[in-house]
């Protein structure tokens, strides 16, 4: 009997252990089938190390078993759809499935410079997929701080590390520009930034409105403090786009090439890629007029971020309906709070930063070969890709919310990521050019200028009676799809 028990360790229990190790590693990653994973972890860990005569495999009821039998493995359901919120220690298993994803894309990053074993396309989309776990466990270990501390830490980290995600991406990008004379990725940027607000006014508040109004015929909401949101709105978007409207009134307009249609010297003229221009033929006005109007906007409306953040949570927070451990701020990423410890929470939250910023880095290492190759215009490619998959994390957690018909917290986290553009991103990336000259200029396109006042004066209007349902949803996101399909037909930039 001995020699038969060993037998079995040494050839018959490796086999099978290795066979259920890799379907429980299979039915992990699948998330739906965690039970089953589960239950092929026991068998491996339990039940292929017990004799075979002490084993029974029945179909019993529980008023069924014998007293003197032990239940070593019972399964009820191999599947079941609401796994997708278990969470282990707390955080969420896609991000956790998702973290083997990050030591990939770093290694094939750093080691395969050469693109021997992958292309560049396929390290930009790993880079840009390992973005969405770290973008998690940044708002998390963030939550966890400001949860544990009082409120100017809880201000100070919120807006330290509350954009870093977005802005590792968007500082890479223009230093790269600039080391190689490319206006291209300038363009990018503000494309994506343009994205980012758009998605968070419109693409985020109306998905969670029309899943919301599926199970829930109406949903009301704080009118109080989305009016709030909508404010510092209006002036972030009004600071942001003022250098721009500023040299629409007192630039000069620059055309690549005109025909005189009528063919008289002083009859009309048809003009093709015109443009206002500052820097070339205009210098004086910019350095003179429109660069000390931008350092002006850049002070001003961080100032105006932390005006609000002491408003709606210091001395009137009693406006809100959400809890004050919902970590309700502007710009706040509002992930249910991790009960970390503040040491183990700040040791996440330098890893998944500097883990960041190395896939931001190879994100844009390996973004040339897209912009040149595709045929898609780069307007869409940043107001898409490059704004939004950052911000998947948040978007569920605001599709979770509003299915629990907490539709005030939903709206809040499009707003204040919206507002954490304007406020914050746009005048860091401004006030690092005088640090190291990226040629970063606060002069967006008509179409970035248009899309997004647009978006927010139809964001505001939306929520000016406190109430909606799946309709006025509806009616954001297909808004949100008209402006992608313009983005879309849209030619690319120029220098691209």
């Amino acid at each position: 009997r001995a020699a038969a028990a060993a037998a079995w360790l040494c050839l018959g229990y490796p086999l099978l252990a290795l066979a259920h190790a890799l379907l429980c590693f299979a039915a992990w990653l699948l998330v739906f089938f965690i039970p089953v994973a589960k239950m092929s972890a026991r068998t491996a860990r339990r039940v292929l190390l017990l004799p075979p005569e002490r084993v029974r495999v029945r179909r019993l009821r529980m008023t069924e078993v014998p007293l003197e039998a032990e239940v070593i493995l019972c399964c009820y359901r191999a599947v079941n759809a609401y796994y997708y919120k278990y969470t282990v220690d707390g955080i969420n298993v896609f991000a956790v499935n998702l973290l083997p994803l990050v030591v990939v894309t770093l290694v094939l990053g750093y080691v395969d410079e050469r693109n021997r074993l992958t292309s560049s396309p396929v390290k930009f989309t790993l880079a840009l997929l390992s973005i969405m776990p770290l973008s998690y466990y940044i708002g998390m270990a963030i939550a966890s701080i400001s949860a544990q501390s009082n409120f100017a830490v809880g201000a100070v980290v919120n807006a330290t590390f509350g954009s870093i995600t977005e802005l590792t991406f968007y500082i890479t990008a223009l230093i790269k520009g600039a080391r190689e004379s490319n206006k291209c990725y300038e363009e990018i940027v503000k494309a994506a930034l343009t994205g980012t607000l758009v998605g968070c006014v419109l693409l985020v508040p109306g998905l969670c409105m029309v899943i919301g109004g599926i199970r829930h015929q109406e949903q009301r909401f704080n009118s109080r403090s989305a009016g709030v949101s909508s404010a510092l709105l209006f002036l972030s978007v009004g600071g942001v786009f003022a250098p721009t409207l500023f040299s629409k009134v007192y630039g000069k307009l620059v055309c690549g090439e005109c025909h005189n249609v009528t063919q008289n010297p002083l009859g009309r003229y048809l003009c093709h890629s015109c443009h206002f221009d500052l820097m070339h033929s205009n210098g004086t006005l910019y350095y003179s007029h429109v660069q000390p109007l931008v350092y002006t906007v850049s002070l001003l409306l961080p100032t105006a971020y932390l005006i609000g953040l002491f408003f709606t949570l210091k001395t009137h927070s009693h406006i809100y309906d959400i809890h004050i451990s919902d970590c309700h701020m502007p710009g706040h990423h509002h992930s249910a709070v991790v009960h970390w410890s503040r040491w183990r929470a700040l040791l996440i939250l330098l890893l998944s930063t500097l883990c960041m910023s190395a896939c931001a880095d190879l994100a844009t290492e390996h973004i040339s070969p897209i912009l040149t190759n595709s045929t898609i215009s780069q307007y869409f490619i940043g107001v898409t890709v490059l704004a939004m998959v950052p911000e998947l994390p948040e978007i569920v957690n605001g599709i979770q919310f509003a299915l629990q018909n907490n539709l005030s917290l939903s709206i809040e986290i499009g707003n204040c990521i919206a507002v954490q553009v304007c406020m914050l991103q746009i005048p860091i990336l401004v006030l690092f050019t005088i640090f190291y000259p990226t040629n970063f200029t606060l002069v967006f396109s008509d179409l970035h200028v248009y899309a997004s006042m647009f978006s927010v004066v139809l964001m505001n209007y939306i929520f000016m009676d406190g109430k909606c349902d799946y309709f006025q949803g509806t009616v954001l996101v297909m808004v949100y799809c008209i402006l992608l399909a313009v983005y879309f037909f849209a030619p690319s930039p120029s220098g691209c």
